[in-house]
Formats: C-alpha cells, structure tokens, sequence
C-alpha cells in the first residue's frame, strides 16, 4: 500500500513535471510565434519549407520600399527638371541663333548699303565733275565766240596801199563791224532767252547722308545743264552760220563729195602724190559733176577760161585772201558778183590740162600759196 501510494505519488509528480515543461514549451512556442510575424509554408517536391518574416524585416522592407520610392520620385523629379532646363535652353539657343542670323542679315544689309552709298558719293563726284567741266566748256566757247566776233574788225587789212582798196577795206570793216555787233547782240539774248532763269535746286541744304537725294539734285541740274548747253549750242550755231557766211577767212573745202586725189606740194617733193609740183589740191568727184561752193565770202574777179586751168573762178576775199577754183565744167558766176561763203559759183568738169572730172582748188595769202588741208 505504502509502494501503491508513492508509485502514485511519483506519477503525480511527473504529471506535474509534463504540465510544467508542456506549458513551458507552449509559452516558449507563443513567444516565438509572437517573434514572427508573418509565417509562410512553402511546398515543393523535395519536401516543405517554412519562412518567417519578423516585425524587423518588414520594417527594414518597408524602409527599403520607401527608400526605392523616394529615389525613383527624386529621380523622376529631376529628370524632368532637367527636361525643362533642356528644353529651355534649346528655345534659348534658337532666339539666340534667330538674333544671329537678324544680326547677320542687318550687317549684310549694312554692308550692301555702304556699298551703294560709296557708290552714290563717287558717282555725285564724278557727276560734279561733269557738271564742271560742262560749264567751263560752255563758257570757255562763249568767250571764245565774243573774241572771234571781237576781233573781226581787227582781220580787213590790206597789203597794197592802194586808196581804193583802203576805201574798200574801210567799208568792210565797218560792214563786219555791225556784224560783229549783231552776232553779239544774238549770243547774248540768245543764251539768256533760251536757258532763261537758273532753275537749280539748292543742294546746300540736302542732308550729306542722303546720297540717293543729292544724286537725284545732280541728275536735275545735269539734265538742265544738257538742255541750257542744247540751245546754247543753237545760238552758237547760228553764230557761227551767220560769221561764216560773212568770213573772208577761206575754210573748209568747196565740195561735199569728194576725195583727195592730189596733195599739196608746191616744192615738187617726190613723196607727195605723185612727185610733181602742185600748188593746190585735187578734189575728185568720181566722174560726178558737183557744184562748187564759195569757202569764204568775197568778190569774184575772175571767171574766164584758161589753157591750163580750163574753166575756172577766181574770188578775192578782200583781206589778203583769194581762191582759185579751176578745171569747171561750167562757170555760174561773173567778174564783180558778191558771193558768201556756201554760195554755188561753178560745176565741177574736166576741162582745161585735166585727166578726169574734178575741182583744182588753191588758197592765196598776200600771193603766197597755202596747203588747204591748213584752213580745214
């Protein structure tokens, strides 16, 4: 009985013994569960496993995913503010680029503008100088004209001493005299009257910068000055005209058609012509009978027929001058007629010591001969 109640005492005792450790495994088994917080069983063909995820590792996942978050936010973030700094400096680049090429193109402009305006100063100091040499050429021909009518009463005189010739002489003076002073009076009202007032636009005050401005002022004045030197030249033609008609100066030839076939050569020098001596100059009409023409205005006092000369008209020119026109077809003129210069005196022919049709035409000064081509 005792042996029965210790056995079962024993067996008390280990009952509380298996209590005790089963309670301290179940504490120890809720402790680690309380440990993991997550617990995951994984199967497969070898066998099972088991994770545990603690409180620890899902913080420090958390942290991660936040970290990774964070870093992909800021990444995100600074790309694309770094998208936006690109792009503004590209739109920069291109105003700056667009302000070059403006840039580029106002210095072109610049350039090309400076080019025509260069060439616009050279072409007004060209222009200037025209217009300079134009109206000292015009009044240079004007004083010129007022000598030569001036002087004509200076040109009547007479070698032979005679008084009839003086008397002559006197009349003629006096006759170009008035002449002279009719010329005059045509130069001076003519030039007055037909440029009348000066037009010309005052170019002081046009801006030296405007060079298209004074060009175009130029341009006016040229053309003023073309006009105002066109009629001048009509008066001065007119002056001349009426000086020649009434010149006792020979000048020029007595055709119109002709050509040189024998020179002047008084000494017979074998390189002129044909080496023979010739005290005129052959004019050939080429087989055509031509009038012949007075070149200075005179008196005929000769109009007769010679063995040599054939037909032929001799005309004193009152001031030392005469002219001999010989081998004509047919005499127009008589001994005493007045002729002026350009008047028809005779036809051109082949009479006389002569080989074809043409116009022996001779100059005297004072009974010396003279080479017409000096008197052209």
């Amino acid at each position: 009985m005792a042996e029965n109640q210790n056995f079962s005492k024993d067996n008390d005792t280990v009952n509380v013994l298996t209590e005790q450790t089963e309670n301290t495994e179940n504490t120890q088994t809720e402790a680690k569960e309380d440990k993991h917080l997550i617990t995951l069983h994984l199967s497969h063909k070898k066998g099972s496993k088991t994770l545990h995820l603690k409180k620890g590792h899902l913080i420090a996942a958390s942290v991660a995913a936040l970290l990774v978050l964070g870093g992909g936010a800021y990444a995100g973030v600074s790309y694309l503010q770094a998208q936006n700094r690109l792009t503004n400096s590209q739109q920069q680049l291109a105003e700056m680029e667009k302000e070059n090429r403006k840039l580029t193109q106002r210095t072109e402009m610049l350039e090309s503008e400076n080019e025509e305006y260069t060439q616009h100063i050279n072409e007004i100091q060209m222009k200037t100088e025209e217009l300079e040499n134009k109206m000292t050429e015009l009044e240079n021909t004007k004083q010129s004209l007022a000598e030569e009518i001036n002087n004509m009463n200076g040109t009547t005189t007479s070698t032979d001493g005679t008084a009839a010739a003086s008397m002559e002489n006197n009349d003629t003076a006096s006759a170009e005299a008035n002449l002279s002073n009719a010329c005059l009076s045509i130069l001076e009202n003519g030039s007055t009257s037909q440029s009348g007032e000066k037009t010309f636009t005052t170019i002081v005050t046009t801006s030296y910068n405007k060079a298209t401005s004074l060009s175009a002022q130029l341009d006016k004045m040229n053309v003023m000055l073309d006009l105002t030197g066109a009629s001048f030249v009509d008066v001065a033609t007119n002056v001349t005209e009426t000086l020649a008609q009434y010149s006792n100066v020979p000048m020029g030839y007595p055709l119109e058609e002709y050509v040189i076939s024998t020179e002047f050569n008084p000494g017979g020098d074998s390189s002129i012509s044909d080496g023979r001596v010739h005290k005129g100059m052959d004019l050939s009409t080429r087989s055509q009978i031509l009038p012949i023409s007075a070149t200075a205005a005179g008196t005929v006092v000769e109009s007769t027929y010679h063995d040599d000369y054939g037909y032929y008209v001799k005309i004193d020119h009152g001031n030392g001058f005469t002219t001999l026109y010989a081998h004509n077809s047919e005499n127009l003129v008589e001994v005493g007629d007045t002729v002026k210069k350009g008047d028809v005196i005779a036809m051109t022919g082949s009479t006389g010591m002569s080989t074809g049709i043409h116009c022996h035409y001779e100059i005297q000064l004072n009974g010396i001969y003279q080479n017409p081509r000096d008197y052209e």
